[in-house]
């Protein structure tokens, strides 16, 4: 009788005795072959489950995976195959890796985190089930293995001399899981067949001066980079490179700008000073900015910056961008950086920022997790990104892929931005966060309410304090408790101090101060409540609050008159406290002059929205606008006027309203400074153009063209030139001279690209101004208009009423 089931249960055998067994199908045409015999199988034999692998292995393999080995069962032992099992360490569960049993001894695991560490095990099994566990492999955190790096890139000339040249390099952009331990450079005289290597030992840094080279001739470089894994693949070859001193006055190019902190609209650029510094020390940089696949380059900052590093916001998320950088001196600005590589405004999955909080001994600390890291990466942090912290006045701890910084013992000394770096990875890791003087965090300042029954509730908030903080509240230097009449509460969970007076009078006026402390972490915050003008002035930090509203001198009262009727009565008081700002505290007005322009000011005690500010210029009221800027500070009042012309002379008021009185302000801005091209000059000291350039040059082709103007100013200013509104970069045809204050514009073999407006622009600290020319190109044997008909190469007949300095060679 044929059974429906692959499964058939045999009984009345003889225990000890060994039987082989075959199968034939059966359908309604018929019985079929029958199949190959089974092995021998003893009766009344219990199968056992095999022993587990041995000798587990787990190696790196890529970002998600690792490879597991193990050695096969030895006595001729064949499982049917091998199960994996995986857990993170700190964790209890086991997680089953693999759906059908594996029957080689080798497995790769993915899905695994980045970063994340574990271990793992094996277990046999066959028919009777599986083995026990093996031992666990040791622990490994999930990381690529070690490879060679790939070939660095971006080869650029720093300096040269006549026998030398300083090279520099980017990093290979696959580093191989670990530290670049240095680099081969060779060399390549276009005049020779073959490359020369340039040193034996590997260089550390990726800046080399090669030296022994010959004056004119014409180079090329290319490096391998080294690690732990070996020498990676050649890079391909530079530039040429000719090697002539360099003697030209502005800076050489900025090196290695590189992008670090980046996320969806912003970044932080970085770059090296060039080694080449020109006529005299760099004074500032211009960053340039352009999209990936674009030609068009923008420059981002108007006024160049001193430090080495800025931060580019207002990105276009999901763009790609490329950055270059220039340096200033005092005779112009050099050529510009190698573009930075490529990088998309995009905050990357994982990405981590610095956590900055209390730790439970009270220690203000700065801690980051990465996302990922190599054994030999390292957390490196930099204070206003200017290099590490004062070491004596932090500790650092790491664990894994976390590290932490700990102020010992803070004060304003610690102020600043904090940033951290991971080194040795491919992608960019970093983040950056700002420690100000409120480590306890102001939330809401104090405010005053007026509560039933005349009550006055004094309360400020700030973040979440420990059950561990403390509270010390002063009142005119006495510490005070709490009363039935001065009820202090001190919420620590929600940050919450708060003091309740009843009764309110003339005594309890003075100054409040709230002091508090949780661990190293200590601010305090400081109530002034004085009688001014029959009222209460508060002020809070760069806050003052005042109130005004009624409240009940006597409660409620019901009388039943003569007459059966019910009269209800109180009594109220609607000026307990009325809103008073120290108007009558303004100094007299100010003039400062700016790089912008002048300001206009005044001191005030203190300020706040409150207070009503008019600006009046001629007796005409003024808003803000593009060229007149309008705002205030806790301490200071102001009007900015950018760019002033004649038309800005005169008389200016504020006008200043508290509430309760009122105030003017007046002074004249008229005998402040000279006329110069339509401009008010502030200070003798301000950045000038003061002579030498025509309104319009004409000049025939193929010839030189030199301009020369006079410039004044105290600091020397920095000095810039423009075409078409556009920088000029110094260099080939054209050249820039600068010998005190005169200043030497000269363009070699004229042409006709070289018509258009031309421009200096002059800055110090105390403003700035424009010099314009247009020149004008034309070509042999044609006559300009307005021009004499001489067979001069150039007239200045309708220049004669002009001072100009245009010489031709």
């Amino acid at each position: 009788m044929p059974v429906n089931s692959p499964r058939f249960a045999l009984f009345d055998l003889v225990k000890g005795k060994s039987y082989c067994f075959r199968v034939r199908s059966a359908n309604k045409y018929g019985i079929s072959e029958p199949s190959l015999p089974s092995e021998p199988v003893t009766a009344g034999a219990k199968l056992a489950t095999l022993p587990p692998p041995s000798q587990v292995l787990a190696f790196r393999d890529t970002r998600t995976s690792v490879v597991l080995q193990w050695d096969k069962l030895k006595d001729g032992l064949e499982p049917l195959g091998y199960y994996i099992y995986c857990r993170e360490t700190g964790t209890e569960e086991w997680q089953t890796v693999n759906n059908k049993p594996v029957t080689c001894n080798e497995f790769t695991v993915p899905g695994l985190q980045p970063g994340k560490e574990y271990v793992f095990c094996v277990k046999s099994v066959n028919e009777a089930g599986l083995s026990e566990s093996s031992p666990e492999t040791d622990p490994i955190v999930v990381r690529p293995a070690i490879a060679c790096p790939s070939a660095p890139h971006g080869f650029v000339l720093l300096n040269c001399g006549k026998a030398d040249m300083t090279i520099g390099w980017k990093a290979p952009k696959r580093k191989g899981g670990t530290k670049i331990l240095g680099y081969f450079l060779d060399q390549h005289d276009t005049s020779e067949l073959d490359w020369h290597e340039v040193n034996i030992q590997p260089i550390p840094q990726r800046v080399y001066t090669v030296s022994n080279l010959e004056e004119g001739h014409v180079y090329e470089f290319r490096a391998r980079a080294m690690n732990m894994a070996g020498v990676g693949e050649v890079s391909e070859p530079s530039d040429l490179f000719k090697c002539e001193e360099w003697t030209m006055p502005e800076p050489g190019p900025p090196y290695d700008v590189k992008c670090t902190e980046v996320r969806d609209s912003s970044l932080k650029l970085h770059w090296e000073a060039p080694l080449y510094r020109g006529a005299g020390p760099v004074t500032g940089y211009y960053v340039d900015m352009c999209e990936e696949g674009s030609e068009e380059w923008k420059q981002i900052n108007k006024q160049s910056v001193a430090t080495t590093h800025m931060k580019v916001s207002d990105l276009e998320t999901g763009k790609c961008y490329i950055f270059r950088v220039r340096a200033l001196n005092k005779a112009g600005i050099g050529p510009p950086s190698l573009p930075s590589d490529p990088v998309v405004a995009k905050t990357k999955p994982g990405t981590k920022e610095i956590e900055l909080g209390v730790d439970e001994e009270g220690f203000i600390y700065m801690a980051f997790e990465a996302p990922e890291k190599n054994d030999s990466s390292e957390f490196i942090w930099s204070k206003d990104y200017e290099g590490p912290p004062d070491a004596d006045r932090v500790q650092t701890e790491e664990k894994g892929n976390k590290s932490k910084l700990i102020l010992k013992d803070p004060s304003e000394k610690d102020l600043g931005i904090y940033s951290v770096e991971v080194t040795d990875v491919d992608d960019d890791i970093s983040a950056s966060c700002t420690l100000t003087k409120e480590v306890i965090k102001l939330i809401s300042g104090w405010n005053i309410d007026i509560l039933e029954k005349g009550e006055v509730r004094l309360w400020l908030e700030v973040e979440k304090l420990s059950p561990n903080a403390e509270l010390h509240l002063i009142f005119n230097d006495k510490e005070l408790t709490s009363t039935p009449t001065h009820k202090i509460n001190f919420v620590k969970g929600k940050g919450l101090v708060e003091l309740i007076i009843q009764n309110f009078c003339d005594d309890d006026k003075g100054t409040y101060t709230a002091q508090l402390q949780d661990g190293k972490a200590k601010n305090q915050f400081t109530l002034v409540l004085l009688d001014e003008c029959k009222g209460v002035e508060m002020h809070c930090k760069r806050h003052l609050f005042s109130f005004t509203g009624p409240h009940f001198i006597e409660n409620l009262k019901c009388k039943v008159t003569e007459n059966c009727e019910v009269l209800l009565t109180c009594k109220v008081h609607t000026a307990i406290l009325s809103i008073t700002l120290l108007a009558l505290s303004a100094t007299p007005l100010k003039i400062q002059p700016t790089e912008e322009g002048i300001k206009i000011y005044t001191d005030v005690k203190y300020y706040t929205d409150y207070m009503k500010t008019t600006w009046y210029h001629k007796e005409k009221q003024l808003e803000s606008r593009d060229r007149l800027k309008a705002g205030s500070t806790m301490n200071q009042i102001w009007l900015h006027i950018l760019n002033p012309t004649d038309a800005d002379k005169g008389k200016y008021t504020l006008e200043l309203f508290d509430g309760n009185n009122s105030r003017k302000l007046s002074t004249d801005l008229s005998g402040q400074g000279k006329k110069l091209k339509g401009r008010i000059c502030s200070l003798p000291g301000r950045a000038r153009v003061v002579q030498g350039l025509p309104d319009v040059a004409t000049i025939m082709e193929d010839k030189t063209l030199c301009l020369t103007c006079c410039i004044s100013g105290d600091p020397y200013p920095e000095i810039t030139w423009f075409k078409n509104e556009k920088v000029i970069v110094f260099k080939d045809r054209y050249k820039m001279d600068v010998k005190g204050t005169v200043v030497t514009i000269t363009i070699e073999k004229v042409c006709n690209e070289d018509t258009g407006k031309y421009s200096i622009y002059v800055k110090n600290k105390y403003g700035s101004e424009t010099g314009q020319v247009t020149i004008s190109v034309y070509k042999h044997g044609d006559i300009p208009i307005g021009m004499e008909e001489e067979e001069i190469p150039f007239s200045v007949s309708a220049l004669k009423s002009r001072v100009m300095s245009l010489f031709l060679f």
